[in-house]
């Protein structure tokens, strides 16, 4: 498996969180990296019976991609879980979180 660079890394992060209709209103390439998890509303509110619905299905996406592209991280639903976890910060997680 090949490790991604840190641009395609934050390229996956960004597109997987635009197309999916996650980011914000006013989210555009020169801020995405400032959003936030709890920006994102996922889970928001919870459903009581899973409480981590839609951070586990973006984990899942998100570990799914970088497959597709030959690389491989572990699931970054613990990471999702933090509120104040930037995007530009998860994205560099991602990179530096790569399994050879």
């Amino acid at each position: 498996m090949a490790k991604l660079s840190q641009i395609q890394c934050r390229s996956i992060v960004f597109r997987y969180f635009l197309t999916e209709g996650w980011l914000p209103a006013g989210t555009n390439e020169d801020n995405w990296g400032d959003v936030t998890v709890r920006d994102l509303e996922l889970d928001d509110p919870p459903l009581p019976g899973n409480p981590d619905l839609q951070k586990g299905r973006a984990a899942l996406d998100v570990q799914n991609l970088f497959h597709i592209l030959g690389s491989k991280i572990p699931s970054p639903l613990g990471r999702l879980r933090e509120p104040a976890l930037t995007l530009r910060d998860f994205a560099d997680w991602c990179r530096a979180e790569q399994i050879e």
